[in-house]
């Protein structure tokens, strides 16, 4: 069978223009037709399980993942290896935060795995769940494992650790006494104690207001670095030490440059309760932003620090008020507040961010606020995990609750990070609610850009239209433009929008002057028909692609074109005129292969006839 198949673009997220600068002339190659032609990308070298461990320790955990993944369904027909790998991609998940991905994957599990698989396996989606907020149907996991599983298969480490995720789900969601009955229950079961089980009961002693309790606990281990946030936050919330020493302590544990992500978020978070205390908000600012920006690192138990976006906004708003006074501001006078802001967004980014904030909810004019909001996007850019807050202020907060309510140049932002994480469908939902390029940018590319971004998410045919207002737009248009143009159109085909596809090709011919591109359009269009299963429309425009500029032409694309129109008219019905075709392309034909095919093809029309 002899198929055309064009090149398949895929969408780079750090590819700022997101578009392909290869011509059309380059889309086909016709070396051997009756061969369609996949481009794929691989990595070539088989790589070991201990090779790929090495890689993650480097830092390079995303390709570590991506090897894990296209290489671990090559072993199985080896259970045990895959058993390994298993293990190793679900470790790198969750050293990564794929949580979602964990839970995911080990919901279903193949035939191979052995029962002591199983049982780790659904012990770390049960975890998953937790990290995700599904602590009620963790907790059912874990039920069914604790009391369903024959005990003679159930090992005592299995079982402690099923009974501290239980505990860890209700500390998740604030269930501070169920926790410590569940914690009381351990303990007469499994009179051993480690380290983390008695940084567990702590924290559920915090949770229940037993601050001293939870002191006495740590007391004996105050050594160790990792009891030192929750040894300072009972002391603050018990008032067994002073709000400005706790702050101090937090400090001077956080210069230490050799303690890990998730004790340094912690200690931010001790950081911004214990400055709310001391009406430090310079700090509570500062601190605020530190946890916002790593909080996928704070322990399970979140509930324990109340940082989240709408302190953040809180503590944006009192800094702002703090400088606004130091410096003699009135509120409503916008344009002061953004000049004051941005003297000092060099030596103090944060105050800056604060009196931004300040006008982008409370400014007297639409015009200042806009400002306000561009500036604010602007410098929080410049913060390491910038687009963390951005995130979590923008899409996890009561002040916009409605994506329409977000800044455009917020949105815009959003847009960029959403890609970044190849978050496809986030960024067409975003891109659809905006419509004005922001300032500087290429008008042509930028909005080719969003109808690619919104087809190759969920607004496919709001993309669909968006190509259409550009061909609207723009009656002359270079060749290189035309290129991109034509590729976003491809998106539509592949998304499944032949309409919007067929019309938007029409659309674009008369601005298209080079006779080979035009042919190729002619394909194309031929392509959406018969997607749509309208097959005699279809093997009309395969024949004008084939005879477009020189019907006397049998090159390798004619016969391509030829070839397809004549299998078109067969799905029509029209046998008669297929019948030509194919005898006319055996005619030219010297490939004794392609013979062969093209004399089944009319074997089966004489059949049907």
């Amino acid at each position: 069978m002899l198929v055309y198949t064009r090149h398949s673009y895929k969408l780079s997220p750090r590819d700022e223009m997101l578009l392909s600068t290869q011509t059309l002339k380059c889309r086909i190659s016709m070396a051997c037709l009756g061969s369609a032609f996949m481009l794929q990308t691989s990595l070539s070298l088989a790589s070991s399980l201990a090779e790929i461990g090495q890689i993650a320790e480097t830092g390079a955990a995303q390709l570590a993942i991506r090897m894990l993944e296209q290489e671990q369904d090559g072993l199985l027909e080896k259970p045990q290896q895959w058993m390994n790998w298993e293990r190793k991609r679900i470790q790198l998940y969750e050293q990564n935060n794929h949580w979602q991905k964990s839970a995911e994957r080990l919901e279903k599990l193949p035939k191979l795995v052995n029962v002591s698989f199983m049982l780790w396996a659904k012990g770390q989606r049960a975890k998953a769940l937790i990290y995700l907020n599904q602590s009620t149907l963790a907790r059912r996991e874990l039920r069914t494992l604790i009391w369903q599983v024959e005990p003679d298969k159930i090992t005592e480490k299995q079982m402690t650790s099923w009974r501290e995720l239980i505990i860890e789900s209700y500390l998740a969601e604030g269930y501070a006494n169920d926790a410590q009955i569940a914690s009381m229950r351990l303990r007469q079961i499994n009179k051993k104690e480690n380290i983390a089980s008695i940084m567990q009961r702590a924290r559920i002693a915090i949770l229940n207001k037993q601050t001293k309790e939870a002191i006495n606990l740590l007391k004996p281990h105050a050594e160790k670095i990792e009891v030192a946030p929750l040894m300072l936050i009972a002391q603050l919330r018990g008032q067994h030490r002073a709000a400005k020493s706790v702050l101090q302590a937090a400090h001077r544990y956080l210069r230490d440059q050799k303690i890990k992500l998730e004790l340094k978020v912690n200690l931010w978070a001790v950081a911004a309760e214990a400055a709310k205390q001391n009406g430090n908000r310079k700090v509570v600012a500062n601190a605020s932003e530190h946890v916002l920006a790593d909080k996928h690192n704070l322990t399970l138990a979140k509930s324990i620090y109340t940082i989240n976006s709408d302190a953040l906004w809180n503590a944006y708003i009192d800094y702002a008020l703090l400088l606004g006074n130091q410096e003699q501001l009135l509120i409503g006078e916008d344009k002061k507040w953004i000049t004051a802001a941005n003297k000092i967004s060099t030596k103090r980014p944060v105050g800056a961010r604060a009196m931004y904030v300040f006008i982008m909810l409370r400014g007297q004019t639409a015009n200042a606020r806009q400002q306000a909001s561009e500036q604010f996007v602007e410098l929080l850019g410049k913060r390491k995990h910038g687009n963390r807050i951005l995130v979590e202020l923008f899409q996890n907060s009561r002040h916009f609750k409605k994506t329409e309510a977000i800044p455009s140049a917020v949105r815009h932002a959003l847009v960029d990070v959403a890609l970044s994480n190849s978050d496809i469908d986030r960024a067409s939902e975003l891109m659809a609610t905006i419509e004005a390029p922001p300032a500087g940018a290429d008008q042509f590319m930028w909005k080719l850009r969003r109808a690619r971004i919104l087809i190759l998410g969920t607004q496919a045919e709001v993309g669909g239209r968006a190509v259409l207002a550009i061909l609207d737009e723009n009656k002359s248009l270079s060749q290189e433009q035309i290129d991109k143009l034509l590729q976003v159109v491809f998106d539509l085909q592949t998304a499944g929008q032949h309409e919007s596809a067929y019309v938007n090709f029409e659309k674009a011919l008369p601005q298209i002057k080079d006779d080979q591109i035009k042919r190729e359009i002619y394909y194309w269009m031929a392509d959406s028909r018969k997607a749509q299963e309208r097959y005699a429309d279809a093997a009309q425009l395969y024949l004008k692609s084939a005879l477009y500029p020189d019907p006397e032409n049998m090159d390798p694309w004619a016969q391509t074109a030829h070839y397809q129109a004549a299998e078109s008219l067969a799905r029509a019905s029209l046998y008669k005129d297929a019948e030509v075709l194919f005898d006319r392309l055996l005619k030219v034909t010297e490939d004794p292969a392609r013979r062969a095919a093209l004399k089944r093809e009319l074997h089966r029309l004489w059949a049907m006839q």
